[in-house]
């Protein structure tokens, strides 16, 4: 697996998974995932929460994201704070931890949300 793919999927149901992803395809509502081994598949956004992308280097300073900082709970009372762009239409959205020691970004499935709370424009 190449590093640059590398994710973990958290589902609904509690289960984690890492997996190497291929580039999310929103308008289809499906990540397609390479499992080792098992050959690649699709998971469709309605099993998932949250699309962790881990950290594959030490954190070097350079250019913070840009959005508001939020606080999403999510279905399952899990909450997460970070920085995002978030639109209410749209079925995910990258958020940026605010802790990102472990992950580089995550992506937001939106219906597994139950909650958003702006903290800061």
């Amino acid at each position: 697996m190449e590093n640059d793919n590398k994710a973990v999927l958290r589902y609904r149901d509690g289960r984690t998974e890492r997996v190497e992803l291929a580039p999310i395809d929103a308008d289809r509502k499906v990540f397609s995932v390479k499992r080792d081994p098992g050959g690649d598949s699709e998971v469709p956004f309605s099993e998932l929460k949250a699309v962790f992308f881990p950290r594959n280097a030490p954190e070097v300073a350079g250019e913070e994201p840009a959005g508001s900082q939020i606080s999403v709970e999510f279905t399952d009372g899990e909450v997460i704070r970070g920085v995002a762009h978030y639109n209410p239409v749209l079925p995910g959205f990258f958020l940026f931890p605010l802790d990102r020691s472990k992950n580089e970004r995550i992506y937001v499935v939106s219906s597994a949300i139950s909650s958003i709370e702006v903290e800061r424009l």
